[in-house]
Parts: C-alpha cells; structure tokens; sequence
C-alpha cells in the first residue's frame, strides 16, 4: 500500500529540490545590481526619483500618509499611518527589483537599474 523507506530516487528527487530552493533564496545577495532610480506607483500615477539625491517624500492616499525617504542610495518608509504598518517594516531597499508596497495606501515603491526603460536585452 504505502511504502516507509526511501528509495534512492527519492533522494534524488529530494536533493534538486533543496538545491533549486537554495539557489533562489541566494540569488539576490549575489547577483543583484545597485539601482539608480526609484519607481513610486500610486492610484494617480507614477514618479521617478534618482537614488543619488537624498529626499523625503510624502503620499497621501485612501487616508494612509506615508513618509519616504531616499537616503545614501537606498529607499525606506520612515513615518506610515497603516494600520498594519508592514511597509515600514520592511527596512530599507537599493538593489534592483527590490519592492515595498502599502497595500491600503495602494501605494508601490520599485528600485530600477540605470536602463529603466529596458526589460530584457537580448545578445
């Protein structure tokens, strides 16, 4: 009916799962890239900051204030009214890809690469 003892394709089978899961979770640390701009997506549009001048933001949205600040090429919620406050607590981003969302504000902070307008490059 059921079998108890692992075989050795089991093992297998195991051992590339647990290889795959520790290449993604590694992924990030190793190849990732410092970004240049920040990407602010709100229900009323989009802005975008470079990374290299230090600022404070504030956004106001669905009765949510948030407070962000660019600061020594990284992005951080310093001051938010959500009632679940995750995205300030989600610590600072500067890699590419990287994101911070208040999902009641409806409000998206995304760190791009110096080719913000390029998706993929082929060659």
């Amino acid at each position: 009916m059921f079998r108890t003892k692992c075989s050795f394709y089991d093992a297998i089978v195991i051992a590339v799962i647990l290889l795959c899961a520790i290449l993604l979770i590694w992924r990030p640390w190793v190849s990732s890239e410092e970004g240049a701009y920040l990407v602010v997506s709100t229900p009323q549009g989009s802005e975008e900051y470079s990374l290299a001048t230090d600022r404070k933001l504030t956004y106001t949205e669905n009765g949510i204030t948030l407070t962000v600040v660019i600061e020594d090429g990284a992005v951080f919620v310093h001051e938010s009214t959500c009632p679940d406050g995750v995205c300030k607590s989600s610590g600072r981003i500067s890699k590419v890809g990287e994101t911070v969302i208040c999902a009641p504000a409806g409000v998206r902070l995304e760190i791009k690469g110096a080719n913000a307008d390029v998706d993929f490059v082929a060659g």
